[in-house]
């Protein structure tokens, strides 16, 4: 067996294909844990959308990008945005009319025209696939498929509740879509705290993407698990194929990225493996040793 390793693996785009992971993915996993190593699922989905049999396949969960780390039943970590900020961002977002969905551990908080257009979008598949996919990422064409583990958008839609006022809603991070303006200027208008990050289907559109806490990064959650489970953070890996798995893949010990991944990406990495439908993240575990 290999020395002992912590390996982060992204969801979207990495790990699964429309929300939907292969059974080879899940088979390596369960092999590689077998071998003594800790594997962690670390994704940009909120922990409400992530499939209770996709959560159970991993030592833990680092969700909402790093703002919400669980080993086991322990969370070692839950930031959200402060409450006076949070109500900024839902009074700017509904002053420009965008659709948008307030991404928290227990839920996706939206006023009731969203949640309409987020079951619209769902059961509208359309071809493409993202590196995170949250309520304003294209669907794709796994919606009818569970040849895998996770139940594609379904997960999506389940997740989605309307409270009386989202204001008060308390969130970690917010997905949008339809917006009449760059996702950048939404974040600059609510404050210099709040960071923007362009759509995982395709850069062009500036209409849809997410907007996150700067303090917050998916490396904050690499570090914290490997010094809670005493690993040097030379025994970890990371695999992953988004702009919000950069800081993550610089971090690790090893960074893998995805093919046809961006190329700041992909220079953040030692290598590159094949996407989840050619079962890439078991190319990893052999590359590493882990199998």
């Amino acid at each position: 067996m290999a020395d002992r390793r912590c390996v982060f693996i992204d969801f979207d785009g990495t790990f699964a294909q429309h929300g939907v992971a292969p059974a080879e993915h899940a088979e390596a996993v369960a092999e590689a844990r077998a071998n003594g190593h800790l594997i962690l699922l670390s994704t940009g989905r909120p922990a409400s959308i992530v499939a209770p049999e996709v959560a159970a396949l991993f030592d833990g969960v680092i969700s909402s990008a790093g703002g919400h780390v669980r080993i086991g039943e322990e969370v070692l970590h839950d930031e959200r945005f402060p409450a006076a900020l949070g109500r900024r961002a839902v009074e700017v977002l509904l002053r420009h009319d965008v659709a948008f969905a307030l991404e928290a551990p227990d839920a996706l908080w939206c006023s009731a025209s969203a949640a309409k257009r987020i079951r619209a979008r769902v059961e509208a598949p359309a071809p493409g696939s993202g590196s995170e996919a949250g309520p304003g990422a294209d669907p794709g064409a796994g919606a009818g498929s569970r040849a895998g583990i996770g139940n594609g958008p379904r997960d999506i839609v389940d997740a989605v509740r309307v409270p009386e006022d989202l204001g008060a809603c308390s969130f970690a991070k917010i997905s949008l879509w339809e917006s009449r303006v760059p996702v950048e200027q939404l974040a600059a208008e609510i404050g210099p705290e709040v960071g923007a990050l362009p759509n995982s289907i395709t850069t062009e559109d500036t209409s849809s993407g997410e907007l996150h806490l700067r303090t917050v990064d998916k490396a904050d959650g690499l570090l914290r698990t490997a010094e809670h489970v005493g690993l040097d953070v030379s025994a970890t890996v990371a695999i992953g194929d988004g702009l919000n798995d950069l800081g993550m893949l610089r971090a690790a010990g090893t960074g893998i990225s995805i093919e046809g991944a961006r190329d700041e990406v992909r220079e953040a990495a030692r290598f590159e493996v094949p996407g989840p439908s050619e079962h890439g993240v078991v190319t990893a575990f052999q590359r590493l040793g882990l199998l």
